[in-house]
């Protein structure tokens, strides 16, 4: 079967072929089921981030905006308490 050392040359080099094929495939294989979990855990991420934004975010946004509103007349009524503090001071 051997007769030659480049015939043993040429089945080493087949058999190492062989193994690093075996291996790419699955290593190829592991990539597959790691992708595939990256992949639940980015739904999972995502559902997380719309609950966060409709339980935390819309309701800041909203009471910013009422805020926002109200800031005149909040201001209007604290002129007029020091106005009526200056008059009861002088």
């Amino acid at each position: 079967m051997f007769a030659t050392s480049g015939d043993i040359l040429n089945m080493s080099l087949a058999i190492g072929f062989i193994i690093l094929v075996i291996f790419l495939c699955f290593l190829i294989f592991y990539a597959v089921l790691i992708l595939r979990d990256v992949s639940k855990v980015m739904d999972d991420v995502e559902e997380v981030v719309t609950r966060v934004r409709t339980t935390i975010v819309q309701p800041l946004k909203a009471v910013d905006y009422l805020i926002e509103k109200a800031k005149p007349y909040v201001e209007t009524i604290i002129e007029r308490k020091m106005k009526d503090a200056k008059k009861s001071k002088k």
